[in-house]
């Protein structure tokens, strides 16, 4: 059987790293596997929680270069020893036969299905926790909502929650580590224009820990912004979003800055128009997850989308003052490194 690698990188991620690796672990099916954990100058005692679990699991520590995130990912993928290779971030936590799902749309010699060695990627479907706090499932019904409109084809795997074929990663080039949030998209982009598929198989569940709170929620929804703004900066075509980010989603922070526009402008009733545009289509969309997936919190989206938006404008705003004033990316613009909780 072909073996797997899995690679998490850890930041401060005392708080659910247990859960996650008892998750991997239980993944086993036989393969060889190995769990690389790449501990990047955390301040909250994850390395002291990792040299624990390391004692009951078959854990690889390795000390990360504190960069950032996609720099601790290549280093774990630089360790790695299969041909497979799982990247789990240090909060989310795998449901069982998730692995055996992603390797089986990979591998042609998998005795689950036939595979097809043009299949670069192949990502996992995250579901809401119904145990989660509010705006987390908000945040995860969004997601599980526009996850349940792709087609097994996808032009964008999520890091975090995909398998990936090692060869593939070689060919493409590592991540890129200036980027923050959006260095998924990149790699995708990238693993694309290389002439391969990328898949999403919705069978492979697992569940991410969102950030809590209305000012956690405002903060990762900053960075998403900001990030893709690095991101279109490097792909002009993807303005228009991808599958997982479609174009409809992509405008919501430009309709809401003509909106802005407007009201400062004087024409409020033009500008206050547009604003219950954007609600109207949120509302629907909270409906209809509602209807989907049992959860109220969805009927919040006309609200908590509107400061996802003007979260979005504040990152179109800065991101274009150190474009101007010619500041080089960096990773922190985005994806802020997390506090001890």
């Amino acid at each position: 059987m072909t073996g797997v690698s899995f690679v998490v990188p850890v930041h401060n991620g005392a708080a659910h790293i247990t859960d996650t690796v008892a998750s991997i672990a239980a993944q086993a099916d036989g393969r060889p596997l190995e769990i690389i954990v790449v501990e990047d100058r955390s301040t909250d005692g994850s390395a002291a929680v990792l040299r624990s679990l390391a004692r009951a699991h078959p854990l690889t520590i390795v000390n990360g270069p504190g960069r950032g995130a996609a720099a601790a990912v290549n280093a774990g993928i630089r360790m790695a020893a299969h041909p497979i290779v799982c990247q789990v971030d240090q909060d989310v936590v795998l449901e069982p036969g998730w692995m055996t799902t992603l390797v089986a749309a990979l591998h042609p010699s998998t005795s689950l299905g036939t595979g097809d060695p043009a299949v670069a990627a192949a990502q996992g479907c995250y579901v809401t926790d119904a145990r989660a706090s509010f705006f987390a499932r908000v945040m995860a019904l969004d997601l599980e909502q526009r996850y349940a409109s792709l087609a097994e084809d996808s032009d964008h795997v999520c890091t975090g929650n995909t398998a990936y074929r090692a060869s593939a990663l070689r060919e493409a080039g590592p991540l890129d580590e200036s980027l923050g949030y959006g260095y998924d998209n990149d790699l995708s982009y990238r693993l694309r224009a290389a002439g391969y598929r990328l898949a999403f198989c919705g069978a492979a569940r697992s569940r991410h820990h969102w950030r809590e709170g209305f000012t956690g929620y405002l903060a990762q929804q900053y960075g998403f912004g900001y990030g893709r703004l690095d991101v279109v900066s490097r792909h002009p075509r993807r303005v228009t979003g991808d599958a997982v980010s479609p174009a409809g989603m992509m405008a919501h922070p430009l309709i809401l800055g003509v909106a802005v526009m407007l009201l400062a402008f004087g024409a409020v009733a033009a500008g206050a128009a547009l604003i219950g545009l954007l609600a109207v289509e949120r509302a629907i969309a909270g409906v209809r997850a509602w209807r989907m997936f049992g959860d109220p919190a969805a009927l919040a989206f006309p609200v908590v989308h509107l400061a996802r938006d003007a979260a979005w404008l504040a990152a179109v705003a800065v991101w274009t003052v150190r474009r101007v004033t010619r500041r080089p990316v960096r990773p922190e613009h985005s994806m802020i490194r997390r506090s001890p909780a």
